[in-house]
């Protein structure tokens, strides 16, 4: 029989990047039927070990409706309550803009006498925070536009665990006998891996709204639960979130407010990402997804420029779904491996890494 030509690595590539490149295209124009479907999967998962506790005792069907019924009312109870918070944030808002061209007019005189800028500098400086605060603006606009349009998904959670038996059968008639142990170590893995992240991920947003609130009240920030909510919110991003969230109650704190409680800001941030870094996440949500920095900040941006900011809540736990495949199939190892953690820890930044290098601790048992 007649030999197939082999594709040289120019063909290889240019196939590999055209493929590529229709994913990205078919992601982007199928954002409105996708992002849906990907937060119901999500959120199936995390419903899942208590769904499979409460059929011991009454239907499935039934099972499933209560947990869905209960995730809608605390999710609209939790809006509810951030809405009472925005609106009593909108009755004050003529004084915090008449505070706030007070601020500017103090900044404009500090920076003009004292540092030689120019009118024509600080004009453009004025006009940048402003664009930045519209950009913030038409985000949150966004995310509001997208809830609006996510109302399916408690219909898809429901019935992705409804039919979850189903999807395991599809998945054992597509795969040979040889795979099949491989696809259920996946699954299992999948259905462990994900429901922690999770759950350890709104612990952590729980707590940290305690803390930041907390803090803010401490320092003297206006509206401290509504900023503590915001910049926990924000935190459910890994690495970037937290950033954004404190940058956006810093410059709100330093248009409206002293500038000595806006450096105070700038020092939680820093106190409130060291508990959160070596405390709250490796105790809380543990080692369930472990990804390595690089991967993680690379996806977070990819998604946030293919489906804004749900792109960047949803791509991690993605992420830890593709590490399990990855680490389960022989083929796709050195991709888990590439993904992950493993291979730099004799160099990570850890407390017993500090405390080797000053010598508080000796390098090797004795």
């Amino acid at each position: 029989m007649p030999r197939h030509p082999q594709y040289s690595f120019s063909h290889r590539t240019l196939i590999y990047l055209l493929l590529g490149i229709s994913i990205i295209f078919f992601l982007i124009a199928t954002r409105q039927l996708l992002v849906p479907l990907f937060l119901s999967v999500l959120l199936a998962y995390a419903l899942y070990p208590a769904s499979s506790r409460l059929e011991r005792y009454m239907p499935r069907i039934l099972t499933n409706f209560l947990l869905i019924i209960g995730c809608v009312i605390l999710f609209f109870g939790v809006l509810a309550a951030f809405g009472l918070l925005v609106a009593s944030f909108s009755d004050d808002l003529p004084q915090i803009q008449e505070q706030l061209q007070m601020n500017i007019n103090v900044w404009r005189e500090f920076l003009t006498e004292r540092l030689g800028i120019s009118d024509e500098r600080i004009d453009s400086l004025v006009s940048n925070i402003q664009g930045l605060s519209q950009y913030i603006g038409a985000l949150f606009e966004a995310t509001t536009n997208t809830i609006l349009i996510l109302a399916l998904i408690p219909v898809y959670a429901f019935l992705l665990l409804h039919y979850r038996n189903k999807f395991r059968e599809f998945l054992s008639r597509v795969t040979t006998p040889e795979q099949e142990e491989i696809v259920g170590n996946v699954v299992s893995k999948a259905a462990t891996v994900v429901p922690h992240y999770i759950k350890g991920l709104l612990i952590v947003f729980f707590i940290l709204i305690i803390i930041n609130s907390a803090g803010f009240y401490i320092i003297g920030v206006n509206y401290a639960l509504l900023m503590g909510i915001v910049a926990a919110f924000f935190n459910l991003i890994p690495y970037l979130g937290t950033i954004i969230g404190y940058l956006i109650v810093f410059l709100f704190v330093l248009v409206s407010q002293e500038a000595s409680v806006a450096l105070l800001v700038v020092v939680q941030f820093f106190i409130v990402q060291f508990l959160e870094n070596n405390i709250l996440t490796p105790n809380i949500t543990g080692s369930h997804v472990e990804i390595n920095p690089l991967v993680t900040i690379f996806s977070l941006i990819a998604g946030g420029m293919l489906w804004g900011l749900p792109g960047m809540f949803i791509v991690i736990p993605y992420l830890a779904l593709i590490k399990v495949i990855c680490d389960n199939v022989p083929n796709l190892e050195p991709i888990g491996f590439l993904m992950g953690i493993e291979g730099v820890e004799d160099h990570a930044i850890t407390i017993d890494a500090i405390k080797r290098t000053f010598g508080l601790k000796s390098r090797h048992r004795e």
